[in-house]
């Protein structure tokens, strides 16, 4: 699918990289441009590294919506992660090793 420079230019505003232009097909990942509106993608499948909400129909919100609301979940989801993960010990590559012979050594052989 020929994507014109400036509509690759408003998609990239959107998050998408370089690689994800690849992904446009016309049918299973497509766009649409509105003179008032923007741009929005079609991608059901979350193929391309669109990372806000996708409608059920497919569609992402229009551009000029500057629609985060998935993104400003995530922030803090992902803050309290990180938070989580630095009070778990975590174990020395050592113990991963005796672990593992326990768990995968040949038993009567």
């Amino acid at each position: 699918m020929k994507i014109p420079e400036e509509h690759k230019k408003l998609l990239k505003e959107l998050g998408l990289g370089d690689k994800d232009f690849q992904c446009f097909d016309g049918e299973s990942v497509s766009y649409e441009f509105d003179e008032t509106r923007g741009v929005r993608i079609y991608d059901p499948y979350y193929r391309t590294s669109y990372q806000e909400f996708i409608e059920v129909d497919g569609w992402s919100s229009w551009s000029l919506e500057k629609d985060t609301f998935m993104s400003d979940l995530l922030e803090e989801t992902r803050a309290e992660v990180e938070r989580v993960q630095a009070t778990i010990e975590k174990p020395s590559q050592e113990e991963i090793a005796k672990a593992m012979q326990k768990r995968f050594s040949k038993k009567g052989v």
